[in-house]
């Protein structure tokens, strides 16, 4: 997790005891024992001074998501030719209620991962967000050869250095089973050589963003497995909030505390304590973040999280990292469970059916955990839509194909937010994916002609902005 975190200049605590009146849109509930619940971006309310304006345009929001070792193309694409999106191929089936949302792209090229030291996947996942080739380095990826970090930023914190600064988090770097400190075990990067690390426990990021910012560790896990809420330490001022907003910030308000609760839920039951007051109550131990049989819930759980800190503008750019390019997972937690490793899976012959199967399945689920994604974003009315309106989510890979170790034609997947046209499959001739990360930036009104390894700029990608 990375960014500023200290609250933004003007921003005053509100003790238990405050008026509700002196509450803001952008304030944050406080309650006994120094609990706290930051509250999603409430119209009805006052505001915070006279030049903040009256009527607040949603914020734009980056997310980044990312899933490892490749796809099948011919299963992912449309059957149609490009233009309007009518249909999806068989493994992003889940995403069809969400057609119009979605821009998919054929012809685009990691061009930068086919240069510079090391293997596929390590050039692969340092090019990926950063557009950059690979520095050289003592890193050895699986096929022996080495390498170092990425050569420049990922288009995250560049656009968190522009739209970031208003709220108290820049930027929200979150993980799923994420083992490997190296190259094919990192996505984003605040400069040349400077990799983030993602937190992987969500009852780390729960405590960031919603528990009592004084408590400690072991206390926050006793609360969750009770059962017992950060919202009950706030009640009182959050039934008198309910009494003071409009019908339409009441829902948002409903639907966000829903949202906590069933955050609380999910982080409980992930403690593996799903009886009730007598259960152990050890906090959650770091190899439990491992486990096979809870990368499901983790990565819903961390989905959550992201989806909550957007609606209480606590952040405005995150990433999502669903393992790495090693993937030395079993899909176990799926019925029937999947016996073979992802990463070797993905690397399984075209011609060996029952391999390509399971692959096929795990892929299908990673489309299940986008549309999640998709779906609780959809969930948080805001403004004249949801908050999907306003959030640009691109899903990423390291590799277009894992048992060739293609890196090109990439499986990127795009939504609009409001800020591009959607609902479309773009097809190009061999470009490289700097232009896609550079329409990006520029609609987020950051004032760039490139990104990336300038050699491998031409512009931005012809018709992506409309």
């Amino acid at each position: 997790m990375s960014g500023d975190q200290t609250q933004r200049k003007g921003r005053h605590p509100v003790s238990a005891s405050a008026p509700i009146a002196r509450l803001t849109r952008r304030e944050v509930l406080r309650g006994i024992g120094g609990a706290s619940v930051a509250l999603p971006l409430l119209q009805s309310l006052p505001r915070a001074s006279a030049q903040e304006p009256t009527n607040e345009e949603p914020p734009k929001r980056l997310l980044l998501f990312y899933t490892p070792n490749g796809t099948k193309k011919e299963l992912w694409r449309p059957s149609h030719e490009p233009g309007a999106l009518s249909e999806l191929g068989p493994l992003l089936s889940p995403l069809t209620p969400f057609m119009s949302h979605l821009n998919l792209f054929d012809g685009v090229d990691l061009k930068a991962a086919l240069e510079g030291p090391g293997g596929p996947h390590q050039r692969g996942m340092a090019s990926l967000f950063t557009g950059a080739v690979i520095s050289e380095g003592e890193f050895v990826g699986g096929d022996g050869r080495k390498a170092g970090w990425a050569g420049g930023i990922s288009i995250d914190q560049l656009i968190a250095q522009h739209v970031g600064q208003e709220s108290p988090y820049k930027s929200l770097e979150l993980g799923v089973r994420v083992r490997e400190n190296m190259p094919r075990g990192r996505i984003c990067y605040a400069g040349v050589d400077q990799p983030l690390p993602p937190e992987n426990d969500p009852v780390m990021v729960y405590r960031r963003l919603f528990g009592a910012m004084n408590e400690p560790e072991v206390i926050t896990a006793r609360r969750l497995r009770r059962r017992t809420s950060v919202l009950d330490a706030v009640l009182q001022n959050f039934r008198a909030l309910e009494r003071k907003v409009d019908s339409a910030d009441r829902e948002k308000l409903q639907r966000h505390a829903e949202g906590v609760r069933e955050l609380e839920r999910r982080l409980a039951l992930l403690g593996g304590t799903g009886g009730g007051l007598c259960q152990p109550e050890e906090p959650i131990f770091q190899s439990e973040l491992f486990s096979e049989t809870a990368y499901e819930d983790i990565a819903k759980s961390q989905i959550d999280m992201i989806v909550q800190a957007f609606a209480c503008d606590q952040t405005r750019v995150a990433s999502l990292q669903c393992s790495t390019a090693v993937n030395a997972l079993r899909f176990s937690f799926l019925d029937p469970p999947v016996g073979s490793e992802g990463h070797s899976l993905s690397h399984s012959g075209d011609t060996n059916e029952a391999l390509q199967g399971e692959w096929e399945r795990t892929l299908l689920w990673y489309s299940s955990l986008f549309a999640y994604l998709l779906t609780k974003l959809s969930e948080v009315p805001e403004g004249d839509g949801t908050m999907l309106d306003h959030t640009v989510v691109l899903w990423g890979n390291e590799l277009s194909r894992g048992n060739t170790h293609d890196l090109t034609d990439i499986p990127f997947i795009l939504t609009g937010g409001g800020l591009m046209p959607s609902g479309r499959y773009l097809s190009y001739e061999s470009v490289a994916h700097n232009q896609l990360l550079l329409g990006i930036t520029q609609a987020f009104g950051v004032e760039a002609d490139r990104f990336g390894a300038a050699h491998l700029n031409a512009g931005v990608l012809n018709g992506l902005l409309g």
